[in-house]
């Protein structure tokens, strides 16, 4: 099998998160069949194709099962038998790529039978990044999240947003030549992002011109007023998945209109301040055009949503502290259920 891959090149569409890239992986699998015709293998292998206990509808993480603990060698094997002999390249992508605990060296390693790594990279302008990040950690339960949007960015920050710092190995490891950086901020949108990894793979992006009849769910960020729910909701730290994904829906279904604003300008000022010597280099290196949406030469969008009022704000929050101890009282009694039943 391995001889068989030294042929062949490997594609590995490593996110960042918050970049489209659930929208580029809808696309991809439902043109999986046109893929294959190409001469490039989409596989299922992998592929979290959907996520059962998402909170909204959309969600993706691509062939994510290749960045997580467990048998990846035979995630390999199982990619290798897929492969036919009709395919010159295999197309991977999984934001989770980009996680830190995702080290370059050991997640390339296991790929070391194909004769070919090309690495694709998407970057954002890390101001409208790491509030959208956040955003999606405190909806996803990641480790219960419950600290604000400021204590989180001036504890986990700075080595989240210096992008150099977090790429260069990948870039080391396949070198120049095959590490490919987009810019969110100056590409129009989902598509444009998708044709450009098709190019990358050797495909003529064109099979994407229809596209808009396409049936691709969207996936939409969390508003800032649902983290306030949800960082509560976080603090009951329910281990019933099913049940936390509940009470997260009717959270989302009790919000109150308009928006709480986290990024505000004193926090998106001093972000700059730490990253645009950052972004100019990567600029410099990394680019062979300028890139100036992501070195902060745009300014971001008006945000028109007012915040709702104090007692809109006290009325959720009761609401939202209701139904995390109903759904708390539902999990301890299906744990009662379970012991009695043992």
């Amino acid at each position: 099998m391995a001889k068989h891959a030294k042929d062949r090149t490997l594609v590995l569409h490593i996110g960042l998160h918050k970049t489209a890239s659930s929208y580029v992986q809808n696309v991809l699998s439902a043109r999986r069949y046109d893929l294959m015709r190409e001469g490039v293998l989409y596989p299922n292998t992998g592929a979290v194709d959907s996520v059962a206990v998402s909170t909204r509808d959309g969600a993706q993480s691509g062939h994510a099962l290749f960045t997580r603990p467990g048998e990846r060698k035979q995630l390999v094997a199982d990619l290798l038998k897929e492969l036919p002999d009709a395919a010159s390249t295999v197309l991977l992508s999984s934001e989770d790529f980009s996680l830190r605990r995702a080290v370059a060296e050991e997640q390339l390693a296991r790929f070391g039978a194909f004769g070919t790594v090309k690495v694709v990279l998407v970057l954002r302008r890390q101001d409208a990044w790491i509030e959208s990040w956040y955003k999606q950690i405190v909806d996803q339960y990641g480790n219960f999240e419950t600290r604000s949007f400021d204590e989180y960015l001036r504890q986990e920050g700075p080595s989240l947003l210096d992008f150099h710092a977090r790429f260069s190995p990948w870039r080391e490891l396949v070198g120049p030549e095959n590490f490919h950086v987009m810019s969110y901020d100056d590409m129009a949108g989902g598509d444009a992002i998708c044709r450009r990894l098709l190019e990358i793979a050797g495909v003529d992006s064109s099979m994407l011109d229809d596209t808009a009849t396409l049936s691709v769910p969207r996936y939409d960020s969390v508003r800032g007023v649902d983290t306030l729910g949800l960082r509560i909701l976080n603090s009951y730290r329910l281990a019933n998945r099913d049940v936390r994904v509940a009470a997260a829906k009717s959270i989302y279904a009790v919000a109150p209109e308009g928006d709480l604003e986290l990024l505000t300008p004193e926090i998106r000022a001093g972000i700059q301040e730490f990253c645009a010597p950052i972004n100019e280099r990567i600029e410099r290196e990394w680019f062979d055009q300028p890139v100036p949406g992501f070195r902060f030469g745009k300014d971001l969008p008006n945000r028109a949503a007012s915040s709702p009022s104090g007692p809109e704000l006290a009325d959720y929050l009761s609401q939202v502290i209701s139904l995390c101890e109903d759904a708390r009282a539902r999990v301890v009694a299906e744990v009662a259920a379970e012991t009695t039943a043992g």
